[in-house]
């Protein structure tokens, strides 16, 4: 009789001994939480102050508006290995998409919201990690849905480009004394075919992606900033003036010259170039 309740009793013990061994094996989440900062040059952009010295021409740069989409949030790991950060869902971030938004409602800025976000926050596995990498933009499977019935951060309308069925990338926009309607830079796809046969919304496929990829492999993580620096984007540009039977600024044709020296900052090709892109030089560590 003895050895049999001995055995019921070691039976269950044996079981949770396996049990909670699995359990320790399963890293604990580490919060994320990467802060994103945009300037002008040295100085800190804000809307409503205005910069001397922009671009090719030196002109004086009055701010309008500064919103980024980001997606597939990566950190590197100590082994080189790249690993996913969850991102956190909340009105700036949600399937995955971080809207970085840096503009209020001073000075010209008008579109969009007061609020702001510069931040990428969610959770990865705990670990030693020294580099951040994510991609700008929409990713495609989400690209080409309905705005009205998307959630936030991907309901702003004044971030979808109807007539090209898609988003834009980057809402970039800010007035010069030659161009006083404002320069702009509209990131998004283009040369992208009609919805499938039967369908109202997404597309075929796009020619011209336009989505960059973005690493920064020399990134301390407890303490490092992710920089956004229009001085850096604009200085290969003139903003005061504008090609010829071209919209104002960037709208991502390939036919439009002004999208060259800014596809170039942004580790894309451009024509010739299409093939040899630089490397981007927009953001950086910090």
């Amino acid at each position: 009789m003895t050895s049999v309740l001995r055995s019921r009793v070691l039976l269950p013990l044996a079981l949770l001994g396996v049990v909670g061994c699995g359990e320790d094996d399963v890293p604990s989440p580490q919060a994320v939480n990467i802060p994103v900062i945009a300037r002008v040059g040295t100085e800190p952009f804000a809307c409503g102050s205005v910069y001397t010295n922009v671009g090719t021409s030196k002109t004086t740069y009055e701010p309008m508006d500064f919103r980024v989409y980001v997606h597939d949030v990566r950190l590197l790991s100590a082994d080189g290995k790249e690993v996913p950060v969850t991102l956190e869902d909340s009105a700036w971030q949600s399937s995955g998409v971080v809207l970085l938004d840096f503009a209020n409602k001073d000075g010209l800025c008008t579109q969009g919201t007061e609020g702001m976000n510069m931040s990428i926050k969610g959770t990865v596995p705990e670990g030693d990690y020294h580099g951040v990498r994510f991609t700008l933009g929409v990713p495609e499977t989400l690209n080409h849905g309905d705005v009205s019935t998307a959630p936030a951060p991907l309901n702003d309308t004044g971030l979808f480009w109807s007539w090209r069925s898609g988003y834009l990338f980057t809402r970039i926009e800010g007035r010069t004394p030659g161009l006083t309607q404002g320069h702009v830079m509209h990131l998004g796809s283009t040369d992208c075919a009609p919805p499938p046969e039967g369908q109202t919304s997404g597309t075929a496929g796009c020619t011209n992606n336009n989505r960059p990829e973005v690493k920064l492999d020399d990134f301390n993580l407890a303490t490092g900033k992710v920089v956004m620096d229009l001085g850096t984007f604009f200085s290969g540009s003139n903003l005061d003036v504008n090609a010829t039977g071209t919209a104002e600024g960037c709208m991502s044709s390939q036919a439009d010259s002004d999208c060259a020296p800014l596809f170039e900052r942004l580790g894309m090709g451009f024509g010739a170039q299409a093939a040899n892109p630089a490397a981007q030089s927009f953001i950086r560590a910090e």
